[in-house]
């Protein structure tokens, strides 16, 4: 009980949190916090994942690049992923000078690509999505958090066929179908809450939002199995009840990106 009292307290002031944030934080001052708490998401995952070389100044280099691609698009996403692979292969070719140092050479430098292209590329799309309509990201707040609860609560009642054993041990395909079935109403139900500025269908709303229940469901497992590679029940302790960053972020990694490209290609 005071484990359920410590999370809903938590959740209560993220929310409001993140209310203000999308509401009244104008885009340039949104983009500055985004990095910041995508760069605490990515020193979790440094820890995670131990790498035996680690530079988180190349590391919070290149999530500037990312950051200014999105919200100056300059440079062009294009050049920004030239100029991190140009500075993360400098970063190594002048920090290798022993032989035992190439025993996880190709360990290393990919944990330093992973923390680039999974967490500072993906989650600025929430940017993007923000320079559109604040509603679109409260639209995927919503969808998430409905079909993320109708996964839980549905899955731990009626849950008998395990999704990811080693992953996620309690997803089940019950919890599943319940995430993309609520997410799904739960979409047209958020573009009546919060209307956007395109004439989405009722069908455009309900099949949008079960794609990102869908997402949601395999994105969270994806972040778990770096949990259980450091054998680490959360990513971090800031967020009593909750972990870290990384664990409250983590369903956004695929969603964020999706959700954009689904308005682009198709509401539009």
């Amino acid at each position: 009980m005071k484990e359920f009292i410590t999370r809903t307290t938590t959740a209560f002031f993220l929310l409001i949190a993140a209310y203000v944030l999308i509401k009244y934080v104008p885009p340039i001052y949104f983009s500055i916090i985004l990095f910041i708490l995508v760069s605490m998401g990515a020193v979790e995952l440094v820890k995670l994942t131990g790498p035996g070389i680690y530079s988180p100044v190349i590391i919070f280099t290149n999530g500037v690049i990312i950051a200014l691609s999105f919200v100056f698009n300059k440079p062009d996403p294009v050049l920004a992923v030239i100029l991190i692979l140009f500075s993360t292969g400098l970063f190594f070719l002048f920090s290798i000078k022993q032989k035992e140092n190439l025993n996880t050479f190709v360990r290393d430098m990919g944990i330093h690509f992973l923390v680039v292209f999974y967490l500072y590329l993906p989650l600025f799309f929430l940017f993007k999505l923000k320079e559109l309509h604040p509603n679109y990201l409260f639209f995927l707040i919503f969808v998430i958090a409905i079909g993320d609860s109708a996964a839980y609560f549905l899955g731990s009642a009626f849950g008998k066929h395990k999704i990811y054993p080693i992953a996620s041990p309690k997803k089940s395909m019950e919890g599943l179908a319940a995430a993309i079935l609520f997410a799904a109403v739960s979409g047209w139900l958020s573009i009546r809450i919060f209307p956007v500025n395109v004439n989405v269908s009722l069908w455009g709303a309900v099949v949008t939002g079960g794609v990102i229940g869908l997402l949601s469901q395999l994105s969270d497992p994806i972040e778990s199995l770096f949990k259980r590679a450091a054998d680490k029940k959360d990513s971090g302790a800031l967020l009593p009840g909750h972990g870290g960053v990384l664990d409250r972020i983590d369903s956004y990694i695929f969603c964020a990106p999706a959700l954009f490209y689904i308005i682009e290609y198709f509401w539009k």
